[in-house]
């Protein structure tokens, strides 16, 4: 059997080289020199495309490929220096300075030049601000969550007073004052140790702006460290914004009880019923896209645009229920309800109380819909890139977290790559291959060609050698595979599927030029030892550039 499979393999092998022999015949008239031009621009090109990972690994490779001509070709010395310093720049615009002065000094011991000792030299005074840089960071983030934690407790402590409040038989007009006193009090807390923060928060800025100003950016390492502590604040934003919405909550069931009143309160459970008939208006519109299917782009549109006007109307009804604590405090007198007062609050908060049942297990349904809808396979982290923190972020959560993690959020799905229900090492090296290869999209991606097994976006040699050692070990293939490489569709894969393959690549190569200012088709990659143009995934640097300034400064 293993006979066999070689023999697949090397058949397959040798009908690659007949169609490589028939696409590239001037293959056999080596010249390094227009080769070199080739890979060279392929670089600047990523380069305008800011994809600094796969510059700076195909640089790399490009110098390693160009030592082994250049003493035999001259010309391609001016090659070997400007990728030196491509590489560099690539570096530096990840964040690793002490790379780029590395590879300078690299540069500088193939050719010396006197120009290199000022661009180390600058990398170096990189390389030293940027950890002041991260210090300062991380100083300014752990004291910011270590004032919203104290903010956290001092909300919680206010939650534990109303329930303590609700679980009393009745109440006076006097102990209602009492409660009032100590929200207070707590509540001045809050706003001192929010005023805190924004002065350090603005003085944290003052103090990093010659940073900002000389564009020092963190590398991916540190990148994920501060996302990591900004994180953390984050959670702890949420967990105070829910503490402070349930206090004021609980002051309309001290209402509902108690049959207690204050100025202000009704027009503003009035508002709420308003707020909420809006904000159930917007979800039935999109409940109705949502059983549409498929999803058109204009649906997907759509849905985002409800979604928008939708978070708003949260946030104005949050803000609603923080002034109905605000007019608590503020109110001098408190008043019994009569019977008809009774009455009409009783049936308002009823309607109140059903209405926001309902509105958040509608939204939890759309929010897990468009958290589907909008997954973004290999981006782990949800900043809209895929990258090196997101390589990080699959190593901490998933290969070395424990299995009953696995898959507790939705989004999680961005991580299983090959689509095979779980998340491997062979996801990370898929999502490997797009950080620093060629990779464009994921086997589990609808966007990835059929044929295309390395996923570069285009079909080649290197998809048809694939799909010849699926066919000889299938099971080291994942199941999403078969449909990449069934080519005429018949459900299966075998020797047809190659065939098929080979076909489309040569049909596309013998297709006549394109008309002057026409686009044309792509044609197959120029043979450098690399298997074509690196497209990748990745988009803009590693770093955060500002990490500070994406952070969440509502306090």
């Amino acid at each position: 059997m293993m006979e066999f499979k070689k023999s697949l393999v090397g058949l397959m092998c040798l009908v690659v080289l007949a169609c490589s022999s028939a696409v590239s015949a001037d293959v056999m008239l080596f010249d390094p020199v227009a080769h070199a031009k080739v890979w060279a621009e392929r670089i600047a090109n990523l380069e305008r495309e800011r994809k600094f990972a796969n510059v700076e690994s195909q640089t790399q490779q490009f110098v390693n490929w160009l030592k082994r001509y250049d003493k035999n070709y001259p010309a391609l010395d001016s090659f070997i220096e400007t990728a030196y310093n491509q590489k560099a720049s690539a570096e530096a615009n990840q964040g690793k300075y002490n790379e780029a002065g590395n590879t300078i000094r690299e540069s500088h011991a193939w050719k010396p030049n006197p120009a290199n000792i000022d661009k180390v030299l600058k990398y170096e005074q990189k390389d030293l601000a940027q950890r002041e840089f991260f210090n300062k960071t991380l100083e300014f983030q752990n004291k910011r969550i270590e004032i919203q934690r104290s903010i956290l407790n001092l909300a919680r402590e206010k939650e534990k007073l109303i329930q303590n409040f609700l679980k009393m038989k009745d109440v006076t007009k006097e102990q209602l004052e009492t409660l009032q006193g100590h929200l207070k009090g707590l509540t001045g807390k809050i706003t001192a140790l929010r005023t805190e923060l924004n002065e350090i928060h603005a003085a944290f800025f003052k103090d990093t702006e010659k940073f900002r100003k000389d564009e020092i950016i963190f590398n991916h390492r540190q990148a994920f460290a501060i996302n990591q502590k900004a994180r953390v604040a984050g959670r702890l934003i949420d967990a105070i914004n829910g503490a402070e919405s349930r206090v004021a909550k609980g002051l309309t069931e001290i209402t509902e009880k108690f049959k207690f009143s204050w100025p202000g309160l009704e027009d503003m459970l009035g508002k709420m019923k308003d707020l909420q008939v809006k904000i159930m208006d917007i979800q039935k519109q999109m409940l109705a896209i949502m059983d549409k299917k498929p999803l058109t782009d204009a649906d997907k549109a759509k849905l985002m645009e409800l979604k928008a006007q939708l978070d708003k109307l949260v946030t104005d009804h949050d803000k609603l229920l923080r002034d109905i604590e605000t007019a608590f405090m503020d109110t001098k007198t408190f008043s019994k309800l009569s019977s008809d007062q009774q009455v009409k609050f009783m049936e308002m908060f009823k309607v109140i109380r059903d209405a926001n049942n309902v509105i958040d297990l509608t939204n939890a349904k759309i929010d897990a819909f468009l958290k589907e809808m909008n997954v973004k396979f290999g981006d782990l982290n949800g900043d809209g890139k895929v990258d090196r923190l997101d390589m990080a972020t699959m190593i901490r959560k998933f290969l070395l977290a424990p299995p009953w993690f696995r898959f507790k959020r939705l989004y999680d799905k961005a991580a299983d790559l090959d689509g095979d229900g779980q998340i491997t090492w062979a996801d990370y090296n898929l999502l490997k291959e797009a950080v620093i290869g060629d990779r464009k999209t994921f086997p589990v991606d609808p966007a990835n060609l059929t044929g295309d097994m390395d996923g570069n976006g285009k079909l080649d040699n290197e998809d048809v050698y694939d799909i010849a050692k699926f066919l000889s070990d299938p099971k080291s293939f994942p199941k999403v595979f078969v449909k990449i490489a069934d080519m005429n569709g018949d459900g299966k894969v075998d020797i047809l599927d190659i065939s098929a393959l080979i076909q489309k690549i040569t049909s596309v190569i013998s297709e006549p030029a394109p008309a002057p200012g026409g686009t044309g088709v792509a044609t197959v990659a120029p043979l450098i030892g690399g298997t074509g143009a690196a497209t990748g995934v990745t988009t803009g640097d590693t770093g955060t550039g500002d990490a500070a300034d994406s952070l969440d400064s509502a306090y």
